[in-house]
């Protein structure tokens, strides 16, 4: 079984913990996280302690060990790979797909992405590097998601829809097909997109309009 390090301890790391389990083909060594103590007991699972092992820093790279970044927002997930790029320049990471989610053999899902339970992705569709699709959600046909995007639970997408890099689309909200989301941008919960969206925004509404620019760096 392949070792694995979960990156990150919060609430969503618990979520990761639980789908890897699920799929019985890890040995799950504990968290990694540098905001909280080491030695913490981040869940209990079979009568077994699974702890915080402390920093990026303390960790020890080797061939038989695998990553998941488990951080819900976007943008911590990709400062946490470039803070694990500058000691590891190759760090294997493990797409995680959960065993209760429906995807289709012609769908490419990248290094590092987490898909959890009750998901739907449909033909065609491409899953970028360190994405999170999260739970129930309809991912249609030929849908792009580039590296970095995530979803909240309760999200759908029509066909032929483009999520730009470290975007994130909010709680139950509906993206028209063909529409394209640009980077570092973030559709409110339970928002209707039926149009594109520019990069570094915030959208949210039914239908979504443009509320504000994100700045958040990329």
């Amino acid at each position: 079984m392949k070792k694995i390090l979960i990156f990150g301890s919060g609430c969503h790391a618990k979520v990761v913990f639980s789908e890897i389990v699920k799929l019985k083909k890890y040995t799950i060594l504990g968290f990694v996280d540098d905001y909280s103590p080491k030695g913490k007991i981040i869940i209990k699972y079979d009568n077994k302690n699974f702890l915080n092992l402390g920093k990026i820093k303390d960790i020890t790279n080797n061939k038989d060990l695998c990553g998941i970044i488990g951080v819900g927002s976007s943008v911590l997930r990709k400062k946490i790979f470039m803070e694990i790029k500058t000691k590891f320049k190759n760090f294997k990471y493990e797409a995680i797909i959960s065993k209760d989610s429906i995807i289709d053999k012609n769908v490419k899902i990248g290094d590092g992405t987490i898909i959890i339970s009750n998901s739907i992705i449909n033909t065609g569709s491409v899953i970028g590097r360190h994405c999170l699709i999260n739970t129930t959600n309809s991912i249609d046909h030929d849908n792009y998601f580039k590296d970095f995007a995530g979803t909240g639970p309760g999200v759908v997408t029509g066909g032929k829809v483009i999520i730009g890099k470290m975007s994130y689309l909010g709680i139950g909200s509906i993206i028209k097909n063909t529409v394209k989301v640009g980077d570092n941008t973030f559709i409110g919960g339970a928002s209707f997109v039926n149009k594109n969206c520019e990069h570094d925004s915030l959208y949210f509404g039914v239908p979504a309009i443009k509320v504000k620019k994100n700045n958040l760096k990329r």
